[in-house]
């Protein structure tokens, strides 16, 4: 297990991160970063900041994206002279992808390479949150366990329209299709949302190695008895002693105490923006979640959770159930081309 690239955390902060092989795969594709100012000054304007990648891409080309956006986010968030936390995590993730695509144009073997992409940056009194991929950003607060982040998959894109139940996705042999990454596009659909942060919060990001071996409510039982990093510890050994089939990264961050002297984005003459931002996008891919950009079909904007199925099948349903079943050809296709 590692937690290399951690340095001195401030007390009102419980950190712990560990990545992990898994037991199947022979390379790690996940990355992490962590960043806090050592300089009070620079901490009072940027807070912390914690981001968790998982690669793909075939060999190499999952690492490779990973690290290049984690690196170009922390790089990113730490030179820019913006305060407006939603703005900065858009930017500085606007130019990881413009660093995977730079990369995969020079060299042909990472030409299909992307990386899911979760973040968030703590300040003050705020959580500010941005994710594309699969990857998750879970809350817990109390003794009630949030998914704060929307997978964008296309299992889930099903569920919302009604045409598959949670259950069923569970385990479905096309899981692993996502809709959105970095590296994906010129352009990304980045989701963004914001939390008050509350003493005794615990947010929880990691890769879908993790939450497709352990339940919501082990997460919840584990983060409830444990400091931060031994929980990251517990969570990866429960993940694996269920198969590990892939590759496992866990960040968790308690919140002991809200910070109170910050510099917001009003004082820096940054207003901000709406809380949530949300803009909708389906990519088709292979199973084996190989990014491409080939297929993009617009839909709308979907909630953070699965809308309930509609009583009576309208407009907005047959319309959904077009695109669904379009996207499904042109993925079917696209993947029995490569075999």
């Amino acid at each position: 297990m590692s937690r290399s690239g951690i340095g001195p955390v401030r007390k009102d902060l419980d950190l712990g991160v560990v990545t992990h092989v898994g037991m199947v795969r022979s390379e790690n594709q996940d990355s992490f970063r962590f960043f806090e100012p050592p300089e009070d000054e620079e901490f009072r304007r940027k807070g912390r900041l914690l981001v968790v990648c998982d690669g793909m891409g075939g060999h190499n080309g999952g690492t490779v994206a990973s690290k290049t956006t984690v690196d170009a986010v922390v790089e990113i968030y730490q030179r820019s002279a913006v305060l407006n936390l939603r703005r900065l995590l858009g930017s500085a993730i606007e130019r990881a992808n413009q660093r995977v695509r730079e990369l995969g144009a020079k060299d042909a073997s990472l030409r299909n390479m992307g990386t899911t992409c979760v973040a968030i940056a703590v300040r003050g009194p705020k959580v500010q949150v941005a994710s594309i991929g699969d990857s998750r950003a879970y809350l817990l607060r109390g003794k009630k366990m949030e998914q704060v982040t929307r997978d964008h998959t296309y299992l889930n894109d099903l569920i919302d329209i009604g045409l598959l139940t949670p259950e069923k996705a569970k385990n479905h042999p096309e899981r692993n299709i996502i809709t959105r990454c970095v590296g994906m596009g010129e352009t990304l659909q980045v989701d963004f949302m914001v939390r008050d942060a509350e003493p005794g919060d615990s947010w929880l990001l990691c890769s879908d190695g993790l939450y497709n071996h352990v339940e919501v409510e082990e997460m919840r039982d584990i983060l409830l008895a444990e400091e931060s990093q031994v929980a990251c510890q517990k969570l990866v050994e429960l993940a694996n002693v269920r198969g590990g089939e892939d590759n496992i990264t866990v960040g968790v961050v308690k919140i002991v105490e809200v910070g109170k002297d910050f510099v917001s984005a009003e004082e820096n003459g940054d207003e901000e923006p709406p809380p949530e931002l949300r803009t909708p996008v389906i990519a088709l891919e292979d199973p084996n979640r190989t990014p491409r950009s080939d297929f993009l079909i617009s839909t709308e904007s979907a909630s953070p959770t699965p809308a309930p199925r509609p009583p009576a099948l309208g407009t907005r349903f047959w319309k959904a159930l077009v695109v669904v079943l379009v996207a499904l050809v042109a993925a079917l296709l696209f993947w029995k081309s490569r075999y």
